[in-house]
């Protein structure tokens, strides 16, 4: 099943629901500033909940002043971008594109129209608007943050990613000696690594900075910790993009993508630090003797079954993943 129309009462209804459903995070944005009172509801549960809340509004920065609703929030964070001029909601597993803004949700002043995207039915839909999100988020202006809200630069602390981050000698980067926080790469250039988290542990995104400007490949998770894609930079500058899609391959994906994400899938799955794994790695070293948890695991995400014979390394896992995605 493909993604769905909704008409106006649909909306309102999905709107609803996604807020109430989410367990980890709702990401919103909305150019005008002005909550329905069932929203205002939701996002108060919410937030008793500990899901983390970002809120993006765009047009007039101004719009907030006098608001104070969201002061008593723990775990919300609002933006202002004033390029905003769309809507698009979404929690962990949903997300909306709509003219319905946030202010009436009953359905009855005009028509609006949207649809809705579920990350299950329409993955590489659901992942392409999670990346124009953050790119906003990125480049957004702080209004407010809760006490309990974790912004991102708290949790990218160089010492600690350094310590957990996979594979440097792909990024060619092998010395792990941080000087003021910053890995001193073999041609004796400096970078700053980043990594952010989904809320159980598993890597979201990871790469490098350069004079504070994303540079080289930066490498993009999905919430099952496979890779989504790659995006690459030059000196802050978007140059590429490559979409890992495992479902209809136009073309091999990387086998270092398919390890990459393999390690993330072990991090999640078993709890394990990931920085010392790599193609010749056993597999007992990182999973025990339940192997198959993770076997399980990457077959349901691939939608393939009996694609393992008995690896023993991750380079044998890689190769029969390869030989069924694309032989």
């Amino acid at each position: 099943m493909a993604a769905e129309f909704l008409s106006s009462v649909g909306n309102a209804y999905q709107i609803d629901r996604l807020i109430s459903e989410a367990t980890g995070e709702i990401v919103f944005f909305s150019p005008v500033l002005k909550l329905h009172e069932s929203i205002l509801l939701r996002f108060n549960q919410a937030d008793q909940r500990n899901v983390r809340i970002t809120l993006l509004y765009g047009n007039d920065r101004g719009q907030i002043r006098g608001q104070r609703w969201f002061k008593e929030f723990k775990n919300l964070r609002i933006l202002y971008h004033d390029k905003l001029n769309s809507c698009m909601y979404r929690n962990e597993k949903e997300l909306i594109v709509s003219s319905m803004g946030l202010a009436d949700l009953s359905a009855s002043a005009v028509v609006d129209m949207g649809v809705l995207i579920t990350k299950l039915r329409d993955r590489k839909a659901f992942e392409d608007g999670i990346y124009e999100q953050e790119l906003l988020i990125e480049h957004a202006e702080e209004v407010f943050a809760g006490a309990n809200y974790e912004k991102i630069e708290d949790l990218t602390r160089p010492e600690e990613i350094i310590a957990e981050i996979p594979y440097l000698t792909y990024f060619g980067i092998e010395d792990r000696t941080l000087v003021n926080g910053k890995v001193k790469a073999p041609s004796g250039k400096f970078y700053v690594p980043e990594m952010e988290l989904y809320s159980d542990g598993t890597i979201k995104y990871q790469g490098f900075k350069k004079t504070r400007q994303r540079h080289g490949e930066w490498i993009f998770y999905t919430y099952e910790g496979f890779v989504s894609e790659v995006v690459i930079y030059e000196n802050g500058s978007y140059v590429d993009k490559i979409y890992c899609d495992y479902e209809n391959p136009a073309k091999p994906i990387s086998k270092y993508y398919l390890l990459f994400g393999l390690g993330n899938s072990i991090k999640k799955l078993y709890g394990k630090n990931i920085s010392e794994l790599y193609f010749d790695s056993r597999l007992e070293d990182f999973t025990g003797s339940d192997k198959e948890k993770l076997f399980y695991h990457t077959e349901r995400f691939l939608k393939k079954r009996a694609v393992f014979d008995q690896p023993k390394t991750l380079q044998d896992m890689v190769d029969q993943i390869y030989g069924v995605l694309y032989v």
